[in-house]
């Protein structure tokens, strides 16, 4: 009974290990990029670009998001500028989707955002790991 208690228990585990690996796979490939000693992300255009954000949100405390107009579609190609509390630019990207993820230490950040020839900015403090969502949103589609 001893050896059966243990197969079992091992076969548990391997299948355990297996749906672990399978919450794991990424639903789409999410590039990480690094400027200024910071990672980011960027995505969100498709269905699976916006799971994959959502999954690997929990690593990037700034997450910012665009919106244009009226429009319901995801946007992508917004300019991004995150500058520190000096004003020195830190990331400047291009947004690759809707969703713009970033995991600067704590302090003080602005972030400018463009999209056809319009500038939204945002100043925030960054304490710890909070989790910050911004939410740019511009006049034209």
């Amino acid at each position: 009974m001893t050896s059966l208690r243990l197969l079992l228990i091992a076969l548990l585990a391997v299948f355990c290990a297996g749906a672990l690996a399978a919450q794991q796979k990424p639903y789409a490939e999410i590039p990480l990029h690094k400027q200024g000693g910071i990672d980011y992300v960027s995505g969100g255009v498709t269905d699976d670009e916006r799971k994959e954000m959502r999954r690997i949100s929990n690593k990037y405390p700034m997450q910012l998001v665009f919106i244009a107009g009226e429009n319901t579609q995801p946007i992508q190609g917004v300019k991004v500028t995150v500058r520190d509390i000096k004003g020195a630019p830190l990331i400047e990207a291009v947004a690759d989707g809707p969703y713009f993820f970033f995991n600067p230490p704590s302090g003080r950040w602005t972030m400018d955002a463009e999209y056809a020839g319009e500038v939204v900015s945002r100043t925030v403090d960054l304490i710890g790991r909070r989790y910050i969502l911004l939410e740019f949103k511009f006049k034209s589609e």
